[in-house]
């Protein structure tokens, strides 16, 4: 097992634009964009068609960085600006595949900085000082996330490894889901799914599944550019052997462009849930009243069992999950838990783990697995 954590000092690296040589070697050449032919981002083509759009999944991270996640900003970019994007984006993977290097955000910030100034002979569209002055402010716009020292340019302004390949990662997410983190949270995402990528297209042909499991997914996929990113991927990732797995107690806070991402889950497991929460999948899944009454008739008991639904294509049905009281020990997370097992700490000089285990040997006696209370064994 691998465990990773993205935070200040970690020393962890994902340039968005790792891929960005591949439209090189795809003979894709540094040149004016027409902005009559740029497809909407959230166009749902429903073909068959399993090729890469790398140039739109960068268009996709440059916005990100440029609009900083805010949905106001994003709204006033116009097709001229996206046109220009993809201009400066290909002049930097032109660029730095002659210097045999990685292309980081820094190489798109000159790109955008050249074309403001015209001095350089990547240029191809000569602009009016309108869109130069559109050109530097998106450049500037940039500075953000390549400013020496900052924690934006340290996770994203470095030519990034590969990690070790386990055949589990833990990857901590908690410092980028601070309010104010949106960008950053959403381009660490698209990193991480192009890295996933690269690993399930090698190993396409090795019969071995890729599982990404996102957990409190509503908040690392509220940025209305990523929903649409991850259509397009998961699509891609059902002929090379790898899943999206979303977990999340709130749907409420997907926006309304996830839609189609979650449409097409191909299974639903829901845990006991209020009426309100069961509206909520009704504004991505359509329900049958059939559906509803079995989703609200699920129940739980405290320390016992949770029940839940799933919904498939060839299944519907109600279960009951029965964990193993250490399983359900660790998982406490609740301030009255927290306090139980400090007591017990307390009580007993011994470390969080072991205190774990004294609750769930208590919890086995309480649900009459055992007769009396044991010593733990000793981790």
């Amino acid at each position: 097992m691998n465990k990773i954590s993205v935070k200040p000092g970690s020393g962890v690296s994902l340039p968005p634009f790792a891929d960005a040589h591949k439209l090189v070697e795809e003979g894709l050449a540094a040149q004016a964009v027409d902005e009559s032919d740029l497809p909407d981002i959230d166009t749902d083509d429903d073909g068959e068609d399993d090729k890469r759009d790398v140039l739109g999944e960068m268009e996709i991270s440059a916005r990100m960085m440029i609009t900083g996640g805010d949905p106001k900003e994003e709204a006033d970019l116009k097709r001229a600006d996206r046109a220009m994007i993809r201009e400066a984006l290909l002049m930097a993977a032109h660029a730095t595949y002659k210097e045999g290097r990685q292309m980081l955000p820094s190489d798109l910030q000159k790109a955008l900085y050249d074309i403001a100034s015209d001095n350089d002979e990547g240029v191809i569209n000569v602009r009016n000082a309108q869109r130069k002055a559109k050109a530097a402010e998106m450049a500037e716009s940039l500075g953000m996330f390549t400013q020496a020292g900052s924690f934006e340019a340290e996770l994203f302004n470095r030519e990034g490894e590969l990690w070790p390949e386990a055949d589990v990662t833990l990857v901590d997410l908690g410092h980028l889901a601070r309010e104010g983190y949106e960008a950053q949270m959403a381009l660490t995402m698209v990193s991480m799914t192009n890295m996933i990528n690269n690993i399930a297209e090698r190993d396409q042909f090795l019969g071995r599944d890729i599982v990404f499991t996102v957990d409190e997914a509503h908040i690392v996929t509220v940025n209305p550019l990523l929903s649409p990113y991850m259509t397009k991927v998961v699509k891609m990732w059902r002929k090379l052997g790898a899943w999206l797995w979303l977990a999340t107690q709130n749907l409420k806070d997907y926006p309304d462009i996830a839609e189609k991402m979650l449409n097409m889950a191909e299974w639903w497991i829901c845990l006991t849930m209020p009426p309100e929460e069961v509206k909520d999948i009704s504004r991505f899944r359509a329900l049958t009243p059939e559906q509803e009454s079995v989703l609200l008739s699920a129940s739980k008991l405290s320390g016992c069992y949770t029940e839940g639904v799933v919904l498939a294509k060839r299944i519907e049905a109600l279960f009951r999950a029965v964990p193993p009281s250490l399983f359900l020990a660790l998982g406490m997370t609740e301030k009255e838990e927290k306090a139980e097992r400090r007591a017990l700490m307390n009580e007993f000089h011994c470390s969080e783990l072991e205190a774990a285990k004294r609750v769930a040997q208590n919890l086995d006696r309480l649900r009459g697995l055992t007769e009396k209370q044991q010593e733990p064994a000793t981790v």
